[in-house]
């Protein structure tokens, strides 16, 4: 969340905007912030030009990244920037299913980017993956109750 050595570091080198990280962390910048929920390094490399949109090796976006991780703001910086919550990634699974099935982390809120998702009303609730799964589905495969109940009761998920 080091704006400031970004802001450095970008100066001496644009290009850096775009490079994937290598070992265990192969993300971009973008995505990184994103998944660890930092609203200054996610605004600021967007400013900088950070594509929104652009895939990991697994196709995912900075969205789903940032639901993943349950980042309520981090989210609602996203799609006040137009993300696209529609996108699946390689198996399908959109933003939403993300949400749904993410790990439990201090700070994270998966219930209210689900709720954020559904008030976008560009995401389907029911849609599904490559495999024929869904956003409840992964909530109640993972044992996320209140996630599932989100879905059921205010975004009318078919079960």
């Amino acid at each position: 969340n080091d704006v400031e050595e970004l802001r450095r570091l970008l100066d001496e080198d644009p290009g850096l905007l775009e490079v994937q990280g290598n070992g265990l962390r192969r993300e971009r910048p973008l995505h990184v912030a994103c998944y660890e929920g930092s609203m200054e390094a996610a605004g600021f490399l967007l400013d900088r030009g950070a594509d929104i949109e652009n895939m990991n090796r697994h196709g995912r976006t900075p969205l789903m990244h940032g639901c993943m991780a349950g980042h309520v703001e981090v989210v609602r910086l996203l799609l006040a920037r137009r993300a696209d919550p529609t996108v699946g990634d390689q198996q399908g699974v959109t933003a939403l299913m993300r949400a749904s099935r993410g790990l439990q982390r201090p700070g994270s809120d998966h219930v209210a980017v689900i709720r954020l998702l559904m008030e976008d009303g560009r995401v389907p609730v029911d849609a599904r993956d490559k495999y024929g799964k869904t956003a409840l589905w992964w909530a109640c495969c993972n044992g996320h109750t209140e996630r599932a109940r989100v879905l059921l009761l205010e975004g009318f998920a078919d079960h």
